[in-house]
Parts: structure tokens; sequence; C-alpha cells
């Protein structure tokens, strides 16, 4: 076996941990060698679009520009069929009443900040002033801010914000399709020079998010969050043909409003 150590790229937010706990604490054992390099959202894009990273999670609209470079590992991704709970539009006044009004938006993760906007054009008819940057600083102007992972849930516990739109669920309301936020993949000239590797690794991956959905409430305590049990059944980590297609969806109406140029076609490894 060749003794390449491939990069495996992992957000830092809770959502992953059902997936990646048991693969990091040794619980599920790996028959090559990787080591996890952890980043947001936009930085594990770039990571990955620089060869920088070999596999991993990735936003969703970021397969559109890198489908070139990358294929689609199976059975993994980071959905939700409605509430997401860790990606909310949080205002101090109604979400209707945001035209024209600054809100802010997270620089970690494209994907939600374009669903946002696909969401408040398309149909709620809305155009705020969007400013880059995270809401509740000092001085800030915005009277809303999309927040994304652990601070998301947070936010949410301290009820500081009057107003909120969990955008997996309006998603869900909108097509009956679940949202999906993260795709697992892989750069297509690492696939091809150590396909067995990648395997190894995508299976114990496959491997680890069954152990970690069997033993929810084992990782809310090893967090000391018994509430964690109810977020991460709010979430799907799965990758099927209904997924696909809501993603598709997405991209569809992300070309519609010239956000991206083209909508690519998937590409899978073959296992």
């Amino acid at each position: 076996m060749d003794r390449i150590t491939l990069r495996l790229g992992k957000f830092p937010f809770l959502n992953c941990v059902p997936i990646y706990h048991a693969l990091e604490t040794g619980k599920v054992k790996c028959e090559t060698r990787f080591k996890i390099v952890s980043g947001s959202p936009t930085e594990t894009n770039a990571l990955l679009n620089k060869g920088e990273l070999e596999l991993g999670i990735i936003s969703s609209v970021a397969y559109a520009d890198m489908a070139g470079k990358c294929l689609i590992l199976p059975e993994l991704s980071i959905s939700s069929y409605g509430k997401v709970k860790s990606v909310i539009l949080f205002s101090r006044i109604p979400i209707t009443a945001l035209d024209g009004q600054p809100v802010m938006l997270t620089p970690h993760s494209a994907t939600s900040i374009l669903l946002l906007k696909l969401i408040f054009s398309k149909y709620l008819g809305i155009q705020p002033k969007y400013l880059i940057g995270e809401i509740g600083q000092p001085n800030g102007e915005a009277v809303a801010g999309l927040v994304i992972g652990d601070r998301a849930l947070r936010l949410q516990a301290e009820k500081i914000y009057p107003y909120q739109l969990d955008l997996g669920e309006v998603w869900y309301n909108l097509t009956g399709l679940p949202f999906v936020f993260g795709l697992f993949a892989v750069r297509k000239s690492v696939w091809e020079e150590y396909k067995q590797v990648v395997k190894h690794i995508w299976q114990a991956l496959l491997t680890s998010k069954r152990w970690g959905l069997n033993h929810l409430k084992r990782l809310a305590r090893c967090y000391s969050q018994l509430s964690l049990v109810e977020y991460w059944q709010h979430l799907n980590y799965d990758l099927t043909p209904l997924h696909l297609k809501s993603v598709k969806l997405f991209f569809h109406y992300l070309k519609e409003a010239k956000e991206i140029e083209t909508i690519p076609l998937f590409s899978i490894i073959e296992t």
C-alpha cells in the first residue's frame, strides 16, 4: 500500500461531529493514513480548489466551480429536511421589513449567503443592503445578520433577536426537498492516482457516520450538551438522488440569478 498521507477537510462546527468523531477518536479505524485539516466552509473550499486538500467536505455551491477538478463521494452530506438550526437569519425587525435595510452576511459560507439572497429575491421580493461581517459588532449598523454554525446555535439559545429565519426550513417549505449545505468531494487527480486510498478513507467516514448516528447521546455528553441530540436529529447526513435533485434545483435558480455560469454534471466516484 502506498504510504501517502491524504489531507481530509473538515468544518470546525458541531454539525460535523456525527460524521468525524469516531474516526478522529480512534473508535473507527482507517486502513490508510490521513490528516484532518479543519477550516470554515470558505477556507476548505479554497484549499481543495488549490490542491492543498485532497478530499473532504465543501460547501455545496463550491462544486459548481470545482466540478472539473473534483468528484463527489457518495452517501455523505450535511443536509436538512426542514429546520437546520445552524444557518439562521437573525433580525431585530420583521423579516418582511428588511427591504433596503443593512443585513450582515457571514464571510464563512458562500452556500448560505446565496441561499439567503435567493429566498429574499425570488420568494420574498426583498432587496436588503448587504454587508460582509458578523452581526452584533459594537456600533454595527446592521439590523439583521446571517449566522452559521455553532454561533447560530448560541444566538438562538440567547434569544436576543426576536425574528429568525431558518434557511433550511424555508427551502424545504418551498420545494419539499432537503437542502444540501455540504458535499464531500475528492480531487480528480487524487482519485485517479490513489483510488484504493480514497476508498479506505471514504469507507472509514461512512463507518464513523454510522457509529455517530447510533451514539448521539454519547456524543452530546462529550460536549456536556444533551440538547445537541435534538440538533443532530434535525440534520441529515446522506446523499440520495433526492439530495442531488435539490442541489440541481438550487444551481438552476442560481444560474437564473446569474450567480453561477453553468449547472455542472454530478460526477461521483465509482465504488
